[in-house]
């Protein structure tokens, strides 16, 4: 029989990869390489010649949002506006993967631990952790806004308690994610671990 893990020997185990986010004068804190994937999409558009769209980098920017006023404010026609998308969806898988982790286990109970910070013990298995999360109805969009507000990474410890995210039921969630135009496409999730928020909204 597996071994529980306990909360403090995870965070004290858990290393990866350090984000920064940028400063609030649209500049990064020091190169491009602490960007976020998201915010080095919006800084691609910002800094191209003649660019009407302005980013500055707040953590604090709803990440679905400042995409509908970039494609507002370039003027973006269909086709142009949903290969955008596409790169934006890219953008912010590579950021899901780099904040919470890959598909291993250790991401697993980690990503339990956000939504279930009462339990001493953490799951001994994915199929395990997996069973835990299939309790929760999180939007995505709002799981990553929340990451990058809280500046939560693979380094930073477990001390959250995301069940306020929690939209309650399946029902509500679809209701939620439609009425703000908050849907991620199913086909665009290629993280394993990102996939797990995502349900059939029609």
């Amino acid at each position: 029989m597996a071994t529980p893990i306990s909360l403090d020997d995870l965070n004290q185990s858990f290393s990866g990869i350090s984000i920064s986010n940028n400063d609030a004068t649209g500049e990064p804190s020091d190169t491009s390489q602490q960007r976020t994937p998201v915010d080095e999409f919006f800084y691609q558009h910002a800094s191209r010649p003649g660019a009407r769209f302005r980013y500055n980098g707040n953590a604090g920017l709803n990440i679905r949002q400042t995409f509908r006023i970039l494609a507002k404010v370039e003027r973006w026609r269909e086709r142009k506006r949903m290969a955008e998308m596409e790169r934006f969806l890219e953008a912010m898988d590579a950021e899901f993967t780099r904040r919470i982790g890959g598909d291993d286990l250790r991401t697993w109970q980690r990503l339990v631990a956000m939504f279930d910070p009462d339990n001493p013990d953490l799951p001994t298995s994915i199929t395990k952790c997996k069973k835990i999360f299939s309790k929760y109805f999180i939007n995505i969009y709002d799981f990553v806004n929340y990451c990058r507000r809280m500046g939560i990474d693979q380094q930073s410890e477990i001390q959250w308690d995301l069940r306020s995210l929690d939209k309650g039921s399946l029902e509500n969630l679809r209701a939620y994610s439609k009425k703000n135009r908050l849907i991620y496409p199913l086909d665009s999730a290629r993280g394993t671990v990102l996939r797990v928020f995502l349900v059939h909204m029609f």
